[in-house]
């Protein structure tokens, strides 16, 4: 087994002190060009690699930040995780990550394992919120922690998403163009952004003076057959919608490829609008109305207050809200004054 290089060593081969080697592998402050390049010259030809754990307990902090989202297939969560870690690198932080699939016992065990790795603070979306988080492991935690778009009763920073603002507005701008029977896919009321969107369309609709029929309520799962049948069952109804409002995600396209299989077209046949800023937006044909918001800046901004209650733990928690837009496509049409589309053959999966 071949000798596990040390700073010592390092030191040696540069002709420096390991005080200054420390410095430089450290990042701190009155180090020349020519010391670091000289140093990292020879950290390079010897392979050597900081023993972060050590370095941790003699610091103080690992330069760790664990991030847990409920599943990193979601491109919102890709590209938020993209974000978190280019703004932790700026400031000479490394991630781990960890993707929980909304499962509260792998959540249980990734927060296990990023606290058992020595993290200095955690950024993630729970499952749960309000008063279950503080109730749960993530509440009894004491590491620093920044939640994303989850209400947690104010025990931790946060970085909010408008989500019942952007629903507003899709229902809004539909009932503009004449639709009244408008589906809305969504998450269940256990997560803020289920939550906060049917808020926002029931309000919407009821400040039009609608009625509200829960048969276009459709909670989201997490696979694309689920909204296929879904859409399916609705273009059945005697009084099928001429609109449909779901996440910018597989939910989408299962909910549209059940109206193209039974003979309708975006958007002459069904108006369409998706919520998040996703690629399913950008390169659909016809490119599709959205609800978006800033995802890069929500990691940025998680990033930047879990930094600072690292710098000042006992500051006031604080809690930011991201304001969305409705980004206008060309997945909306005017409702056909003759009739509400009606399925022209059955939808079936391909």
């Amino acid at each position: 087994m071949s000798k596990r290089i040390s700073v010592r060593d390092v030191a040696r081969e540069a002709g420096v002190s390991i005080g200054s080697v420390s410095r430089v592998l450290n990042g701190g402050p009155n180090v020349s060009e020519l010391l670091r390049t000289r140093v990292f010259a020879v950290v390079e030809r010897l392979g050597y690699r900081a023993n972060v754990h050590a370095r941790g307990l003699r610091m103080g902090s690992s330069r760790i930040v664990g991030c847990m989202v409920p599943e990193i297939r979601n491109q919102l969560y890709s590209s938020f995780v993209g974000a978190v870690e280019s703004s932790l690198h700026e400031k000479g932080y490394m991630l781990l990550l960890g993707s929980s699939r909304g499962d509260v016992e792998r959540e249980r065990e990734l927060l296990g394992f990023f606290e058992s790795h020595g993290v200095d603070g955690i950024i993630t979306t729970p499952s749960a919120e309000n008063e279950a988080f503080v109730q749960g492991p993530f509440g009894r935690s004491q590491t620093p922690m920044v939640i994303v778009d989850r209400e947690v009763a104010g025990t931790r920073d946060s970085v909010l998403i408008d989500q019942r603002g952007g629903a507003r507005q899709a229902v809004e701008h539909l009932l503009l163009l004449g639709h009244r029977r408008i589906a809305l896919f969504t998450a269940g009321v256990g997560a803020r952004s289920g939550r906060e969107r049917l808020a926002g369309y029931r309000e919407a609709l009821a400040a039009a003076g609608l009625p509200i029929d829960e048969n276009l309520i459709r909670p989201v799962v997490s696979w694309m057959q689920s909204s296929f049948d879904d859409m399916h069952a609705l273009l059945r109804l005697p009084s099928p919608p001429t609109a449909v409002i779901a996440p910018a995600t597989r939910i989408l396209s299962g909910a549209l490829k059940a109206a193209r299989v039974a003979g309708l077209t975006v958007p002459q046949d069904l108006s369409a609008i998706a919520i998040g800023p996703t690629d399913a937006v950008e390169f659909s044909m016809p490119p599709l109305t959205a609800v978006r918001w800033d995802i890069e800046a929500s990691g940025r901004l998680a990033s930047q207050l879990l930094l600072e209650r690292l710098k000042d733990p006992g500051a006031p928690m604080r809690r930011i809200m991201l304001d969305t837009e409705l980004s206008l496509g060309q997945s909306c049409a005017p409702l056909k004054q003759s009739a509400a589309p009606r399925a022209r053959k059955t939808a079936r999966a391909a």
